[in-house]
């Protein structure tokens, strides 16, 4: 008689393969969620910077001032609340110069766009004024202005943007 040969795993080898992987989880777990942590402090930093361009962009192509700021309690209107500009902002048009953003027109539609806050484990310290593009895409707040994405958990870095008076935006990670 012929014996059947039996092929598989044992319930004993079973539970030792998930053993081995629960302590290689374990392990990896909390360098998984700094890599979390630091892309999103990354994303939102070039996010912020991505924002500033489009303002750039549009004030080149409308010729007029472009105004990104705090967003405010009204969702087309900036906040002047310059210390919360982790709670999101706005790029809009002022062609008219008067700081405020424009109602909308349809050579105009304001705001350009909206972005909500960051998330809650994030700062952003930003300026203390609306950004202001000139229609030749200088900024138009006189000398350099900076932004800082800063991360609330222990041994974080920062992203740190710089508006040049010239209108160039560059971000620098991991100051």
């Amino acid at each position: 008689m012929v014996q059947q040969r039996r092929t598989g795993f044992t319930t004993v080898e079973l539970m030792v393969v998930l053993c081995v992987a629960a302590t290689l989880a374990t392990l990896a777990f909390p360098s998984f969620v700094t890599l979390i942590r630091t892309n999103r402090l990354d994303v939102s930093g070039e996010l912020l910077r991505a924002d500033l361009l489009v303002a750039r962009r549009e004030a080149i192509k409308m010729n007029g001032r472009v105004l990104v700021c705090p967003a405010g309690s009204s969702p087309t209107a900036c906040g002047t609340d310059y210390s919360r500009w982790a709670g999101g902002w706005l790029v809009c048009y002022d062609l008219d110069g008067d700081g405020a953003c424009d109602a909308a027109t349809a050579a105009a539609p304001n705001p350009i766009l909206r972005r909500g806050g960051l998330d809650g484990s994030l700062t952003l310290s930003g300026p203390d004024a609306a950004v202001r593009f000139n229609a030749n895409g200088t900024q138009g707040n006189g000398g350099n202005v900076t932004f800082t994405v800063r991360g609330n958990w222990s041994g974080s870095t920062a992203a740190v943007g710089t508006i040049a008076a010239s209108g160039n935006v560059a971000l620098a990670r991991g100051a």
